[in-house]
């Protein structure tokens, strides 16, 4: 393990200063697996290694004022918002919309939503506050998957009766 990721596995913010003075590079991936020495690795930007290891917004907010792109996505189109909900980082969700990330668009190949993908996660908590944010659970994306046939399709039974009480609508599934 490298500096950075020790800092961001502690969630230590007098660490992370101590190699910003340094010079150290917070948009530069982290390589995961290279410890292993592995042939192939992952990478991951800092910003996104962090939410997955739920550090504090105190950790967030200071990667963000040395230039962190909170806007960034991968190649795979994912957002930091995607990285909290699969990560089930609330205070990151929260920050995310907060920051005004869209709920009901995507940068994604696939089209899923920020509620699609909340909803493969079965995290009713997040699916609530992102209704109370103008998060729409009947759209759909580019295969015409709505967050309730994602909710049926991966089995996820308490988001599936969440939705169907909420009047959510099946896009693919029949509607019985």
């Amino acid at each position: 393990m490298n500096e950075i990721t020790l800092a961001i596995e502690n969630d230590s913010v007098a660490k992370m200063k101590s190699l910003l003075k340094k010079g150290i590079d917070l948009n530069k991936p982290i390589l995961i697996g290279e410890e292993y020495d592995l042939e192939d690795y992952d990478e991951i930007s800092p910003l996104f290694y962090a939410i997955r290891k739920h550090v504090s917004l105190e950790m967030i907010e200071l990667m963000l004022a040395e230039g962190v792109d909170l806007y960034a996505v991968d190649s795979d189109g994912i957002s930091a918002l995607d990285m909290a909900i699969k990560f089930k980082h609330k205070e990151c969700i929260k920050f995310c919309v907060d920051k005004g990330f869209e709920l009901n668009t995507s940068q994604r190949k696939s089209g899923i939503t920020p509620v699609m993908l909340t909803a493969c996660f079965s995290d009713i908590e997040t699916m609530e506050f992102f209704l109370s944010h103008g998060g729409d659970f009947n759209i759909a994306d580019k295969t015409g998957m709505a967050p309730k046939d994602y909710a049926k399709k991966l089995g996820q039974k308490k988001m599936l009766e969440f939705l169907d009480e909420k009047g959510a609508k099946f896009n693919i599934y029949p509607n019985s």
